[in-house]
């Protein structure tokens, strides 16, 4: 659920994209109608891997995490939208793994109305398995990084960018040119806008920023070519 530029955004499709950082390996599965990022960062050397975003239909990267025999440790939801939970419940019957949220969108989690399953989906989405609850200043380990959760509301009340090295997944905070949608039901835009000021705007430029839908960009680009803050 992203805010258009005039009317109009190109989603480019980056399927089964590797990328490579201090020995990650990120694999990148635009998913469903929306072509939601669902995110997987694995860890070669000990073929253990975590996931960012559940976005249904779960079959390529599910699949492709069987095939590959990684072990999957956890997952993280950057928000509550239907888009990136409508995988959530058929993927947790398969792999029985921890995943964490921000408590201030667990209503969203449950609640078709909240997540927006009710109005824009055939099947309303609710989870009935229990998040862990994280929160602005948490760290969870993942072999000899720590991924960083950053409180970055606006979008939604508990939406959280994650970082690990210099890659930062940013949910539907900021896309390439274009930042999420604030006329939905608890959004606020100037939340939203402090949240990129305050959290992306202040990283090394060259930090890459991989958004919930579409192409992955850097600080440097959105600081000077973002239309919303120029």
């Amino acid at each position: 659920m992203y805010e258009r530029k005039k009317d109009s955004f190109v989603i480019i499709i980056m399927n089964y994209k590797m990328i490579k950082n201090k020995k990650l390996y990120l694999k990148i599965f635009p998913t469903g109608v929306l072509f939601t990022n669902a995110y997987l960062i694995i860890n070669r050397n000990k073929q253990e891997c975590f996931l960012i975003d559940c976005p249904a239909p779960i079959e390529k990267y599910k699949d492709f995490i069987k095939k590959k025999g990684l072990k999957l440790r956890f997952l993280v939801i950057t928000h509550g939208h239907y888009d990136h939970i409508d995988g959530l419940e058929d993927f947790l019957q398969v792999f029985s793994v921890p995943f964490y949220l921000h408590e201030k969108d667990f209503p969203m989690l449950i609640n078709p109305l909240k997540n927006g399953s009710l109005l824009f989906k055939s099947n309303p989405i609710s989870i009935k398995q229990q998040p862990n609850f994280c929160e602005g200043g948490d760290k969870i380990k993942f072999g000899g990084n720590h991924l960083q959760i950053i409180e970055t509301p606006g979008h939604t009340p508990g939406s959280i960018s994650l970082k690990i090295n210099d890659w930062l997944f940013s949910g539907d905070l900021i896309f390439y040119h274009s930042v999420g949608r604030t006329d939905l039901p608890f959004s606020n835009k100037e939340q939203l806008r402090e949240s990129i000021i305050q959290e992306v705007f202040i990283l090394d430029s060259g930090t890459l920023i991989y958004p919930g839908h579409g192409k992955a960009t850097n600080v440097r680009e959105e600081l000077e070519n973002n239309p919303f803050f120029n």
